[in-house]
């Protein structure tokens, strides 16, 4: 899958270099026979051990700006990315790649939710996170990102 491959090389690119700092970037598909609940998808994404603490409608306007503040999240002096990574033009090259692809998909969205988790996170946030389920006229997306320590 294209996005994935490209939130790889994006959190490649965040995770060189830095200090006490990891991000962690995944799409997860979820083909559904027939509309199924939130909580379903989200749990057949993730996992069975999985809880949901709550889940809620959002624009598809307010994809991007979420993600994009959580990936330009520039740390202190004790954790986070590279001082030079944001500047660099692979970074920046990388960022753009992310966002026509999230574009691309908010706008094939037939309905966008924000979720959190109360239990089953892959990766532990600890600085952000996001969390979105994106639903499509064929199935849906799961995008997760986390940064830890």
């Amino acid at each position: 899958m294209i996005l994935q491959t490209i939130l790889n090389d994006l959190a490649a690119i965040l995770n060189e270099g830095a200090t006490n700092y990891t991000v962690f970037l995944r799409s997860f598909e979820v083909d559904p026979t027939a509309p199924e609940a939130s909580e379903i998808l989200i749990r057949e994404a993730l996992g069975a051990e999985t809880i949901v603490g709550e889940i809620k409608q959002v624009q598809g306007a307010s994809v991007w700006p979420t993600i994009e503040a959580a990936l330009t999240f520039t740390g202190d002096h004790n954790a986070g990315p590279s001082s030079a990574v944001f500047s660099s033009e692979v970074f920046q090259t990388a960022l753009a790649r992310t966002r026509n692809q999230i574009d691309g998909l908010v706008a094939e969205a037939t309905g966008i939710e924000v979720f959190w988790l109360r239990d089953g996170h892959p990766d532990y946030p600890v600085y952000w996170d996001f969390s979105f389920l994106v639903r499509k006229n064929a199935g849906a997306m799961i995008l997760i990102g986390s940064s830890s320590d």
